[in-house]
C-alpha cells in the first residue's frame, strides 16, 4: 500500500507542486479490514480530471476511492474526517 500512496502523491504533485495527498475514512483510522476501499483525498489546484487520468495511468485503481478537491473545498473533509497526510 505504502507504494501506492506514494505514487498517488507523486503524480498529485507532478501536476501541482502545492498539492498535498490524504488518506481518511476506516483506514486512517485504524479501522480498515481486508475488504476496505482506502480513500484519499488530493488538494490542488489542478484539474480533477487530469489528476485522475494520471493516476489512472500509474496504476491508481481498486481498493482505492479518489476524492479530488480545491484548496477552498477541503474544509469538510478537514472537519469532518481524520486526514494522515501521505507523506
Amino acid at each position: 500500500m505504502q507504494a501506492h500512496l506514494r505514487t498517488i502523491r507523486e503524480a498529485a504533485q507532478g501536476l501541482d507542486a502545492n498539492a498535498e495527498a490524504y488518506i481518511f475514512g476506516s483506514v486512517a483510522e485504524g479501522r480498515g479490514v481486508y475488504s476496505s476501499d482506502i480513500d484519499a483525498l488530493i488538494v490542488t489546484r489542478a484539474e480533477p480530471a487530469r489528476v485522475l487520468m494520471e493516476l489512472w495511468r500509474a496504476g491508481v485503481k481498486d481498493p482505492f476511492e479518489i476524492h479530488v478537491q480545491p484548496p477552498e473545498g477541503a474544509g469538510p473533509y478537514r472537519r469532518r474526517a481524520k486526514l494522515v497526510r501521505i507523506q
